[in-house]
């Protein structure tokens, strides 16, 4: 009978950081499974069953007994409440079955893990995480509540208060996916001064700890500013395509892709054609694949989309686009030899094409497709830049031609 929960050596360096940087403490006999069971409640606020890629790992480097976690041989009436919640939770006797009840309080684990390591930055309290996680998101939940439902204008203002700042709220707050933006008029010249200096007093006096409130002045009045504050997590709205896909059936130009929405919700289009060369930074979990996926995306609904070559050093971020229509060679390269050679063969046919602009007249693809030429867009994309850059000799050389002359074509 199974009586172990098993983990990566991910989630065991995890465990690592959460206990002696997060809630630091300086035993550490015993304390992994606080962050089991964290997990596991976290996970439970989840209406659907964690899925399969949360089972055990093969070969998992950690193992931690339920006798750790659930106290189970030691403490039958904890153990049973385990059961019992999540018999509750999944509408099944798990009493009589006690390989599945271990399977999903697995499952529950890691999905639990990934969703606390996603909201938790190192360097930061875990504490927090917990409060916004565990606590305020139930609350918070709510896609009709409005910016006063989670932080009123009164408490905002008793914090400017105590910075020494005399301001009166403009208009109503405006509410973003993740923050909530004032439009304020200051008293006094000397009071834009007092704010900017006191910002992170401000954030602890409303009760934000380490959160970011960002500054900026208003045009069109007199001494008016903006207040832009963060809510917690459990408070942050998810954005739907639906608004994304209406600016870009409104937007001009040859290639419109949305990346997103602003920091007020408000989708952001741009022309990709306008823009040949895009690079996508930020560390990890910043959002980098979804920023990616949406671009994609934007191409894919085009009347005319791009031909697509995609290269994927991991195989993973990119899998789900193998066997579009639109991919050169129906597949997304992941082995580096073929990527490199993909790139090289991309330098001839820029060569080809540019005679063939300068046969047709053309400045460029635009002018060329106008004059009846079948040119088409060809759009690379390449996950894991750095990686591919250093592993992979010769990679560098076919890229800087690429940025340097392929724009025209």
């Amino acid at each position: 009978m199974r009586d172990s929960l098993f983990f990566s050596e991910d989630e065991r360096l995890f465990f690592g950081r959460v206990i002696d940087d997060g809630l630091l403490q300086t035993d550490r006999r015993g304390v992994f499974w606080w962050v089991v069971r964290m997990a596991i409640a976290r996970s439970m606020q989840m209406e659907e069953e964690p899925d399969e890629r949360f089972r055990a790992p093969p070969k998992a480097p950690s193992e931690l007994k339920l006798e750790q976690i659930t106290s189970k041989g030691k403490d039958t009436t904890t153990d049973d409440a385990f059961v019992l919640l999540l018999s509750l939770k999944h509408g099944e006797d798990l009493f009589e079955d006690n390989d599945r009840y271990v399977e999903l309080l697995q499952r529950h684990a890691r999905r639990g893990l990934e969703l606390l390591a996603e909201s938790w930055r190192p360097g930061t309290s875990f504490h927090d995480v917990l409060l916004d996680g565990l606590y305020y998101s139930d609350h918070a939940a709510s896609p009709s509540e409005t910016m006063a439902d989670t932080i009123e204008f009164g408490i905002l203002q008793r914090g400017l208060e105590q910075v020494g700042v005399n301001a009166t709220l403009v208009g109503e707050p405006i509410q973003g996916p993740r923050l909530n933006r004032y439009r304020l008029t200051l008293a006094t010249v000397e009071d834009y001064d007092r704010l900017r200096k006191g910002l992170e007093d401000l954030s602890f006096a409303i009760g934000l700890g380490a959160g970011n409130i960002a500054l900026g002045r208003e045009t069109g009045g007199e001494r008016r500013v903006v207040l832009d504050v963060p809510r917690p997590s459990g408070a942050w709205k998810d954005v739907p395509w639906s608004p994304l896909t209406a600016a870009l059936e409104a937007a001009d130009g040859d290639m419109p892709v949305a990346p997103g929405v602003d920091v007020l919700g408000n989708a952001f289009v741009f022309d990709l054609a306008e823009t040949p060369h895009l690079f996508v930074a930020g560390a990890t979990g910043s959002g980098k694949s979804v920023c990616v996926n949406a671009i994609l995306l934007s191409l894919l609904r085009l009347d005319r989309p791009p031909e697509l070559i995609m290269i994927d050093p991991k195989g993973v971020d990119f899998a789900d686009y193998d066997g579009l229509r639109l991919l050169r060679g129906r597949r997304v390269l992941t082995d580096m030899d073929e990527g490199v050679a993909a790139l090289r063969a991309l330098t001839e046919e820029m060569d080809a094409r540019q005679a063939m602009l300068r046969d047709l007249g053309a400045r460029n693809i635009a002018e060329a497709q106008q004059n009846g030429s079948e040119l088409r867009r060809l759009v690379v994309v390449v996950d894991e830049l750095a990686d591919f850059m250093m592993t992979r000799s010769g990679a560098d050389e076919p890229l800087i031609r690429l940025a340097q002359k392929a724009c025209a074509v």
